[in-house]
């Protein structure tokens, strides 16, 4: 496969808080098989966007499909990303970069939403 998927959180100065992106990026690799799935960080830790990217072109891969994991369509979904992406076109010009849409307001989200509701006050929502 030549195709790499990056999984771009914000980043903490916390370590145990950047470890939930590392559990998603495992999971998501189990239902993709052989894709690699890398997570990175916009901020605060490492790899960042770039090290990503640079890290999986240096394994062979051609195209890179990277997903903010973002709920909003903030600043750095609008501005920071696209213009790192920019950036790493022109450095790795044989590589393909596709920029996924953010998380969003997505029903799928809104059923995990009401699904901690109901672990922490079961009676607030009917079942």
């Amino acid at each position: 496969m030549n195709t790499g998927i990056i999984l771009l959180g914000h980043g903490s100065r916390i370590p145990e808080a950047n470890e939930h992106l590392k559990v998603l990026a495992a999971q998501v690799r189990e239902f993709l098989g052989e894709v690699r799935v890398q997570p990175c960080y916009m901020m605060r830790t490492h790899p960042d966007l770039l090290e990503g990217i640079t890290m999986l072109v240096e394994e062979g891969l051609r195209q890179i499909i990277v997903i903010p994991m973002f709920f909003c369509n903030g600043l750095h979904v609008q501005r920071d990303i696209p213009e790192l992406l920019e950036a790493a076109r022109e450095r790795f010009p044989g590589v393909t970069l596709i920029y996924g849409t953010n998380l969003g307001a997505d029903r799928r989200i809104a059923e995990v939403i009401v699904e901690r509701i109901r672990e922490v006050a079961p009676g607030v929502v009917p079942q």
